[in-house]
């Protein structure tokens, strides 16, 4: 049954970060197109200092999630009901102070950009894209954590892929239609009220059992502050660079987030759809873990980390390809800043890659609750990261923020292998190292073919799309060859898995 729902809620989160990463292309240029550079970025950067004020959500969401898998195991109504209880009230509490922060952020946003844009459309846009996440705080996170520990997830998500949907179509029409930033970025609101009714719907009748109105057990969510300092933490990395750029890189700053948020669309994208293999295991190793089921735990992981290493390799190598061409074709028509920037290319894809090589471990730590016996080590990796990218921004400005962000990366992705390989799922550091040494090596081989025969200066995306296929093509096929000629018994075990789950 775990297998069944692990795989229904990874093809469903593959589906979802398709949808996102379609999205995600697709608006940023009508925005660009329509509004301007410094109108995108101005909307991006808001949107990465309100995912800091977010972290009021103080890690209740993870840690109810963690700490439910037992419970729901067991069928243990009053725990459930009982932590239930609390993750409801935890997230009210949250929400409250989530509106106060945000107001806060309305007027001090103007003061950080220097008049680029008028004060009154930021201060509109502040509040706009803040309520979807106020609309999570009062009525959907405690659903979706309910959801999430159960292994159905895939309700929460099919709900996201029709409203992903729903949105792209609107906005390009409302932009089609000349309508102001405001009121289409005031689209997003709708939809989201619109998935909360879906999984509303779905959890009053699927658990007419559950009851969030019982005696709350806060003590059952004591690792929410340790699951809130790696959210910090997870913030931080990932979103530094938009903010260092926007306050230290001067007077330009939002047409240097707009070039940062170009190209970062794309590793995010990939990072997105690697990550979504995460969200759909994680509750199932977490279940594992639980009942201590070792030998299964080795075996289920072992497979994982070698589909995953093998679609990780393929992602990266196509995107070092393909990422310039597509840049060249996406901003062809903005001549406002200089977006095709090689050095700048070759430091997203690095960025990526070191960052998402960590997944896999960084799943079982996820799955096992090891939030307090991490939580340093996820400190050092935020500070190296805003240290490094503070000294180097005055003199490099882009490409120092993005030198901080590797080092960070590297740090941690290494950290995070050799944690679970000694206090989870023991022994794998040196077996995951060969795997990624031996893909890495085909990938390097296929990326100095590739760059060879693809032209950066493509005439369309019809050109663009013939030639990414060719190349994802070309690569699947050599890196999966390499890793069965490897492999042989893992890659056998492989498919053995994947027919068994296609066949449920």
């Amino acid at each position: 049954m775990r297998n069944k729902y692990a795989f229904i809620n990874m093809m469903a989160n593959l589906m979802l970060q398709v949808c996102v990463a379609v999205s995600g292309i697709i608006l940023p240029r009508f925005f660009m197109e329509a509004y301007g550079s410094t109108v995108n970025g101005m909307i991006t950067s808001i949107s990465q200092f309100l995912s800091y004020i977010a972290l009021v959500e103080a890690g209740v969401g993870t840690a109810s999630a963690v700490v439910l898998y037992a419970p729901l195991a067991n069928k243990d109504s009053k725990q459930i009901n009982g932590i239930l209880s609390a993750t409801k009230r935890f997230y009210f509490k949250s929400g409250c102070l989530y509106l106060i922060l945000t107001l806060g952020l309305a007027v001090i946003y103007p003061m950080l950009i220097n008049s680029q844009v008028e004060k009154s459309l930021v201060v509109l846009m502040v509040l706009i894209l803040s309520s979807s996440s106020a609309i999570d705080f009062f009525v959907l996170g405690k659903y979706r954590v309910l959801l999430t520990a159960d292994q159905k997830n895939y309700v929460v998500t099919f709900a996201q892929i029709i409203g992903t949907i729903l949105m792209v179509v609107l906005s390009v029409l409302f932009i089609k239609l000349n309508m102001g930033v405001v009121v289409v970025k005031s689209v997003v609101t709708f939809v989201f009220i619109l998935r909360v009714l879906i999984v509303y719907v779905y959890v009053k009748k699927k658990y007419s059992d559950v009851n969030y109105n019982e005696v709350p057990m806060y003590d059952k969510l004591e690792q929410r502050w340790d699951a809130l300092l790696h959210q910090i933490v997870g913030t931080i990395v990932l979103n530094t660079g938009i903010v260092i750029l926007t306050v230290f890189s001067g007077k330009n700053s939002l047409l240097e987030v707009s070039v940062y948020t170009t190209y970062n669309m794309v590793g995010q994208a990939l990072y997105l759809f690697l990550n979504s293999f995460s969200t759909a295991l994680s509750a199932g190793f977490g279940q594992v873990i639980a009942a201590k089921e070792e030998e299964t735990l080795k075996k289920a992981y072992s497979t994982y980390e070698y589909m995953y290493t093998i679609v990780l390799h393929i992602m990266y190598t196509c995107m070092a390809i393909l990422i310039l061409p597509f840049v060249y074709l996406y901003t062809i028509n903005i001549k406002d800043v200089n977006y095709v920037r090689v050095s700048v290319a070759i430091l997203f894809v690095v960025c990526g890659y070191i960052r998402d090589m960590r997944i896999p471990s960084l799943t079982m730590i996820c799955s096992a609750g090891h939030f307090r016996e991490t939580r340093y080590r996820a400190i050092a990796e935020a500070l190296i990261n805003i240290v490094v990218s503070m000294i180097f921004v005055f003199k490099f400005g882009l490409v120092g923020v993005l030198a901080g962000t590797i080092c960070s990366f590297a740090y941690r992705s290494i950290d995070c292998v050799l944690y679970n390989s000694k206090y989870i799922v023991k022994n794998i550091s040196l077996r995951f190292m060969r795997r990624m040494l031996v893909n890495l090596s085909v990938s390097m081989v296929l990326i100095v073919v590739g760059i060879k025969f693809v032209n950066v200066n493509m005439d369309s995306f019809f050109e663009w799309f013939v030639n990414a296929g060719i190349c994802a093509v070309m690569c699947s096929v050599v890196i999966c060859i390499v890793n069965c000629v490897s492999e042989p018994e893992e890659f056998k075990n492989l498919l053995i898995r994947v027919k068994s789950l296609v066949r449920k």
